[in-house]
């Protein structure tokens, strides 16, 4: 870590943590000195001994009041590398709304870990692991749970996973980031999870097979803190020839989620299906967002990634848009969407 970054992280203010808390940090704040290949969106931290002799006794004093506390207490690593927060500020407010599960559900067929859970207003991310058996070899490009089945107060939820690098391919665990979009957000809400089946499958369009037959589950409650901002516009929208209204656009690092009413919501879908027929791409995004920033720049959403929800009796539309990283929501000037734009208050912003 630079003097520069360092100095940053610690002018960012976090509330302290608890005496528990503090002891953790402060191994792994001394681990990480140690190693020159740690990172988090920062150059590694030289392993000298005087320097790390200063460093410990420097962050031992700030430990308390500071966001590299925060950041800590909060968030895995492996989680951190798979989230690529855009700035140390960013990081911290990532860490600061973490929740640790610290859930461990355990039989023959193996173990499976609940490690940590960050969420807005229509997303959740659950960082877990698990551990094969002894002599197994998980190795794989894609692992998933043929049928993870999510109980909360929410009616729908639409669930993926994905794949981390956990620095060693080769060996019996893995670790993941489960995906859990809703219609509200399930911040606070008490979550019951079961995991069935254990699969694996090549790079797409590779299909995906169990390798580990068996059940997991777990009940937890989702504590974390939301980093979504409510924008409700309320703008009238042309959407494939059919009235709708824009009702809310929800922003935050880790998605942006807009809903849609409309009396034509089975027509406005068969004409979003027609457009990607059309396009011969099943990626390709039906309700596509212009994000435009404050430097000038901007970037439309091509391909889709996320979850999309029509219900046709309420004629509400909802779609979530997810990125392979977290967005610097800070940087956002607007969002447009079928020719509506709406302005973003930075001065709200999940980034400050």
């Amino acid at each position: 870590m630079n003097d520069d970054k360092m100095k940053r992280l610690f002018e960012a203010a976090a509330p302290g943590p608890t005496d528990e808390q503090k002891e953790r940090m402060y191994r792994n704040l001394l681990t990480h000195s140690r190693s020159e290949d740690t990172k988090l969106g920062r150059k590694g931290v030289s392993a000298r001994r005087s320097r790390f002799a200063v460093m410990a006794a420097l962050l031992t004093v700030l430990l308390t009041t500071t966001a590299l506390a925060a950041a800590y207490r909060g968030l895995d690593e492996t989680f951190l590398k798979f989230l690529g927060p855009a700035t140390p500020e960013q990081a911290a407010y990532l860490s600061n709304g973490a929740y640790t599960i610290d859930k461990q559900v355990a039989n023959e067929e193996g173990t499976l870990i609940l490690k940590q859970a960050i969420g807005d207003g229509n997303l959740a991310y659950i960082l877990m692991d698990f551990i094969a058996p002894e002599g197994t070899a998980l190795n794989a490009a894609r692992y998933r749970f043929e049928n993870p089945n999510t109980t909360t107060n929410e009616s729908f939820h639409g669930t993926g996973f994905k794949l981390l690098d956990d620095g060693n391919p080769n060996d019996n665990k893995i670790s993941m980031v489960m995906s859990v979009m809703t219609e509200n957000s399930l911040e606070g809400q008490t979550a019951r999870f079961r995991f069935t089946n254990l699969q694996e499958a090549d790079p797409f369009p590779g299909i995906f097979k169990t390798v580990i037959a068996g059940a997991w589950e777990a009940e937890f409650k989702l504590d974390f803190k939301a980093y979504s901002s409510l924008y409700q516009p309320n703008r009238k929208i042309d959407l494939y020839g059919y009235e709708a209204v824009l009702k809310s656009v929800s922003v935050s690092p880790i998605s942006i989620a807009l809903k849609i009413e409309s009396d034509f919501a089975k027509e406005i879908g068969e004409a979003a299906r027609e457009r990607r027929e059309s396009a011969q791409d099943e990626e390709t995004d039906e309700y596509p967002i212009t994000i435009r920033y404050a430097d000038g720049t901007s970037e439309t959403t091509g391909v889709f990634s996320g979850l999309h929800l029509s219900d046709l009796l309420s004629r509400q539309i909802l779609t979530i848009k997810t990125f392979d990283k977290v967005i610097n929501d800070k940087e956002i000037s607007s969002i447009v969407f079928f020719g509506a734009e709406v302005p973003i208050d930075n001065r709200t912003s999940a980034a400050e």
